[in-house]
């Protein structure tokens, strides 16, 4: 199948020297593309210009232009997928849901000398519902879900985790029209990194930021229904070997 995905972070600048930004780093989207690529999938990757995961070169695998804003990513979605080539996107991009309101302070820089100031922020209009209608042919559409604590896994901290995940996934369903859903929560994202940390403290190791923050395998859940209650995912490889398999399952007859 020819696959477009989406990894690492949008910017909306606050002025031309400060901007508003998230903590992707792009790695679980350039690890699916590299994994998606090496099991025979045709795939083109459009990456964060901030993002600070590596892409692993494989002959199935191209990179598009970078992007820095939402705006940005939604003129390369238009542009790709308005040509009919590709049977599904994986939007693993964690994009903003908020700017700032424009102002004449976004092309200069604003004065560092106040004691407050106050930022207003405006709504951006999701991508991910409007994918469907860029593309002249029928899209598979997988969807990416971030919670916040929501990953517990034993007694009330488990019933209390699978409801939260259930809602939100529930949520992207409903809103997004997608085919499935890819779940994962930043507390268990952050509770890896420490392991990792500690593990390669005990080793002796000093591992840089780059690896404590975009190389650490963590959790993943795959929903295709927002009623399921689907297994832990180990890493990104495992999470690749379910979308391989729900890919070529849903592949179009040509």
């Amino acid at each position: 199948m020819k696959l477009l995905i989406t990894a690492g972070g949008t910017r909306e600048p606050i002025d031309r020297v400060r901007s508003l930004a998230n903590t992707s780093t792009g790695a679980t989207g350039a690890a699916l593309a590299a994994e998606l690529a090496a099991r025979g999938h045709s795939v083109e990757l459009l990456l964060s210009k901030y993002a600070t995961a590596a892409v692993p070169p494989h002959a199935n695998l191209s990179l598009g232009p970078s992007f820095t804003t939402t705006a940005d990513l939604e003129t390369q979605l238009r542009a790709r997928l308005g040509t009919g080539a590709f049977d599904a996107v994986i939007m693993a991009a964690a994009v903003a849901d908020y700017r700032p309101k424009p102002s004449s302070a976004q092309g200069g820089k604003i004065d560092s000398d106040s004691d407050a100031l106050t930022l207003r922020l405006v709504r951006v209009p999701k991508l991910l519902p409007q994918l469907r209608q860029f593309s002249p042919r029928p899209l598979c559409l997988i969807g990416f879900k971030l919670t916040v604590g929501a990953g517990g896994r034993e007694g009330r901290e488990e019933r209390e985790g699978e409801a939260a995940r259930r809602a939100a996934v529930q949520k992207q369903f409903a809103s997004s029209a997608v085919d499935a859903v890819v779940h994962n929560d930043f507390s268990e994202i952050e509770a890896a990194r420490a392991e990792a940390q500690h593990s390669a403290n005990g080793a002796e190791a000093r591992p840089t930021n780059k690896l404590a923050t975009s190389s650490t395998p963590h959790p993943f859940r795959f929903f295709t229904r927002a009623d399921e209650s689907p297994p832990v995912l180990a890493n990104a490889a495992a999470l690749a070997q379910r979308l391989d398999q729900f890919l070529r399952a849903r592949a179009p007859q040509r």
